[in-house]
């Protein structure tokens, strides 16, 4: 099987019938195949729009017809909307079948008596605390500040974050951002 992977911006400014309409769509990057890329390559191919989004939010002139001196432009990321893997490679927060499975709230889940899988049993929602994005942030600057790959493991399985090169944008709560995909989570199970 082959994957290839898009990354697409849409502009929110319009309205949401021209929205996502293909002209108004921007590919900015392609992940060409054969295999899905790992979250460490996926990070190569967000750093150059991560790069334009940094000069965006602060602010561009660029020329127009109506205004050849330029008009200051300006914009941000507001969300990342994929599917459930994708969500998780690309905010770099642990696998869905993970300790933290949840990058939402900070349950752990234990392991089963093999050691190897998951239990998801405990919904005692009254005990999970939510995540938030400072939290976030400052797990994943530790995450990317460690000196091994077992001081990075462990950190791993700690706070189910990595570092991702959307943390370069500082305006951005990866733990609000990274929306639960509806048609996967709620139609496909």
């Amino acid at each position: 099987m082959h994957s290839t992977g898009a990354i697409y911006l849409v502009v929110n400014n319009l309205p949401c019938n021209e929205r996502y309409k293909p002209e108004n769509t921007l590919l900015v990057g392609l992940m060409p195949g054969p295999k899905e890329p790992k979250s460490k390559e996926i990070n190569h191919y967000l750093q150059p729009m991560v790069d334009d989004l940094i000069r965006l939010y602060e602010g561009l002139a660029i020329s127009t017809f109506e205004c050849p001196s330029g008009v200051r432009v300006h914009a941000a990321l507001m969300m990342v909307a994929c599917n459930i893997l994708a969500a998780r490679k690309t905010s770099d927060f642990t696998s869905h079948n993970s300790t933290c499975a949840c990058y939402k709230c900070n349950r752990h889940f234990p392991c089963l008596e093999n050691g190897v899988n998951v239990d998801f049993r405990g919904f005692d929602f009254s005990r999970w605390v939510l995540c938030d994005g400072v939290e976030n942030r400052l797990h994943a600057e530790e995450w990317e500040s460690a000196s091994t790959p077992s001081e990075r493991h462990r950190l791993e399985v700690e706070n189910g974050v990595r570092w991702s090169q959307l943390h370069c944008l500082g305006y951005l709560d990866l733990v609000r951002g990274t929306i639960i995909d509806p048609m996967h989570n709620l139609f496909l199970g």
